[in-house]
């Protein structure tokens, strides 16, 4: 009996012949819509999804597992270190977590650090020590950040045709497979209506980020906020915005100049807030009690400032979605040749207050 023709055991009660049958197409027709390879016609697709679905069948996975270890898959995984952003600490702990998962498969998964806080030379023995790491990868995980290692193995995965995937920010100039994380414009549309129900449709607002320019977790939460602020709460005013910058007396000086230039003002948006002390700077300032505070995910240091009443609300991006996704995407298209259904798979936004703070 041939391949094509064996039974998949308890998990499903007919053949991929019989599918074929059924159907009104040619096994082989079958075998590409199962396994999503190669073209078909969107009619034959159809007709052999109706009959899968009907019958309940699930391929081999007994056998696709026994095949995926056969190919000794290796990936390289991108994370940025945590001490000055704790928002990775998440991504990386489930990207672990989903690593061991696909060692059944015999997937070995390479986790690579970027440090934020370097000397020059310290990038180059890193870019070095990178090089000898990602040359016989199978394909690579990665944030989608300008930085000099980053770059280095996403050229060098497009020099070797290899796969892809971003999270959380995305190098839409390059080639890649899949980014998983944030509508950004869209997260910023979001602060924008909550930054009016915490102060009212004619709240006074300011912004601070960092990474006003360069980064898409800054520059396209502002946009979406602005755009969102214009359709729908003509009467609010963005009075000013601020980059936060990485001394923090110079921070300090420019939260006061903040309060000295707009003294009405009633709410603040932390666009991108980086290590959150920001959030304490102008808590501090903020001797009439008068500001609101909207700001972006949810990290132990963050939670500790919504229980002390320093910031009001916040808006999340699933970052274990992120660091799991990701990998699982780019592990399905190397073992088993599936694309995933969208390029850019957006990661849900949730809103948390107090009361709802440790909820997903």
């Amino acid at each position: 009996m041939g391949e094509e023709e064996s039974r998949t055991g308890e998990e499903s009660m007919i053949t991929i012949k019989e599918i074929a049958k059924e159907a009104g197409v040619s096994i082989g027709t079958v075998d590409r819509v199962l396994h999503n390879r190669g073209r078909v016609s969107r009619e034959a697709q159809e007709k052999v999804n109706a009959v899968v679905e009907k019958a309940g069948y699930k391929p081999n996975t007994v056998a696709q597992g026994l095949a995926v270890r056969k190919k000794g898959l290796k990936i390289c995984f991108m994370i940025p270190e945590t001490t000055h952003n704790p928002f990775f600490k998440d991504v990386e702990e489930a990207a672990v977590r989903k690593a061991k998962e696909l060692e059944a498969y015999g997937v070995r998964v390479e986790f690579l650090k970027l440090w934020t806080k370097r000397e020059t030379k310290a990038v180059q023995d890193n870019i070095k020590g990178i090089e000898q790491i990602i040359k016989d990868a199978d394909g690579f995980v990665t944030i989608g950040l300008e930085a000099k290692e980053i770059l280095c193995c996403v050229e060098a995965m497009e020099k070797q045709k290899k796969p892809v995937v971003f999270y959380n920010n995305l190098l839409d100039d390059r080639k890649y497979l899949a980014y998983v994380g944030c509508d950004y414009e869209k997260s910023g549309r979001l602060a924008a209506g909550l930054c009016a129900l915490a102060s009212g449709k004619n709240a006074r607002v300011c912004i601070f980020s960092q990474g006003l320019k360069e980064a898409a977790s800054s520059f396209e939460r502002i946009a979406g906020f602005r755009k969102e602020a214009e359709a729908y709460y003509p009467q609010m005013k963005i009075e000013g915005c601020w980059q936060i910058l990485d001394d923090p007396v110079e921070n300090d000086i420019q939260v006061e100049k903040m309060f000295a230039e707009y003294p009405d003002v009633n709410v603040v948006y932390i666009a991108n807030p980086a290590d959150y002390k920001i959030c304490e700077m102008i808590h501090r300032a903020d001797t009439n009690h008068q500001l609101k505070i909207v700001t972006n995910d949810v990290v132990e240091t963050l939670a500790q400032m919504m229980e002390d009443g320093v910031v009001d609300a916040t808006i999340s991006q699933q970052p274990k979605v992120q660091g799991a996704l990701s990998l699982e995407i780019l592990f399905r298209y190397l073992a088993f040749g599936e694309k995933p259904k969208e390029k850019n798979c957006y990661t849900e936004l949730h809103i948390h207050i107090l009361q709802n703070l440790y909820q997903n």
